[in-house]
């Protein structure tokens, strides 16, 4: 497994979901989600689908990287706490044989916001004595939190789960069983989205993914199914991607995804409704419902 050190972060990519500006339709509602509600609905979808590129990272001193410059850590303490030392790599491919990263009060000052980190992450090396593109990467109560310096206003993502990568240096073969995220409005509010996704990246040029670089520009093919509950009311989901979305590392704005398409079958108490999410450049897409 390669390590992937790019600038827009898996916590990042997975807050996204909190307060990402996007285009929205205004067309009459159907029955089923209000416009509102499906853009809630179609941000969470987004921010797991961009997460997945940041999820195949690892950074050996920090697990993943933890924030955008500028920032400034401000923790006493070293932060995270990565155990057990020293580090073992039997293959010496990435990740190690076993490391985990411990997160405690980790804090991250920016200009206009506070980041809190707390958790933890595991990374397995699942064929330790065989050099290849293999891990297993677990998030235990892995959680960003975000306050908004000017405004007070406080959000966080929490994530628990196991994603699991294979492939070689063209392809990536990912999958997730029961993946979830929590996540926690400015207004108190809370919902989650719990996923069992698997996908395929494709580098645009083969050959090009390589153990100690960012994940080059390519494809993400995503199929599976989730639950999204948000209040008292859950919706089950079918997540397709046609086209796939196409990654682009040169992006300067999050998601780094600029083309490509999410299609959501939405059911609810035997209700159904289809959610279209198509980007139309970096970090922008508009959500419709049919």
């Amino acid at each position: 497994m390669r390590a992937v050190q790019g600038h827009v972060t898996l916590v990042a990519a997975t807050a996204l979901a909190i307060g990402l500006a996007a285009c929205t339709s205004t067309e009459a509602p159907t029955g089923v989600l209000s416009q509102q509600e499906a853009q809630s609905l179609a941000d969470a979808v987004v921010t797991d689908a961009a997460s997945l590129t940041d999820a195949a990272a690892y950074n050996a001193t920090s697990g993943v990287a933890m924030a955008s410059a500028p920032a400034t850590t401000t923790t006493s303490q070293p932060c995270p706490v990565v155990s057990p030392l020293p580090v073992v790599n039997s293959d010496g491919d990435m990740p190690p044989d076993s490391l985990n990263f411990t997160f405690a009060g980790c804090i991250i000052q920016r200009p206009l916001e506070t980041i809190t980190l707390s958790g933890a992450i595991d990374y397995v090396d699942p064929t330790p004595t065989t050099t290849d593109h293999s891990a297993r990467v677990r998030f235990t109560d892995f959680t960003r939190t975000v306050m908004k310096l000017l405004s007070g206003r406080t959000t966080s993502v929490e994530l628990n789960g196991v994603h699991t990568f294979t492939g070689t240096a063209d392809v990536l073969e990912h999958s997730e069983t029961n993946f979830r995220t929590d996540y926690t409005y400015a207004d108190g509010s809370t919902a989650t989205h719990l996923k069992t996704w698997s996908s395929t990246f494709t580098a645009d040029v083969l050959g090009s993914i390589q153990f100690g670089s960012p994940l080059p520009s390519g494809t993400w093919n995503i199929a599976g199914t989730s639950t999204w509950t948000r209040g008292d009311r859950t919706y089950s989901l079918s997540v397709t991607t046609n086209p796939p979305l196409h990654y682009n590392a040169d992006c300067t704005v999050a998601p780094k995804v600029d083309a490509g398409t999410i299609s959501a079958v939405v059911t609810r108490n035997d209700r159904t409704m289809n959610i279209t999410v198509q980007f139309t450049a970096c970090g922008q897409y508009t959500v419709t419902r049919s």
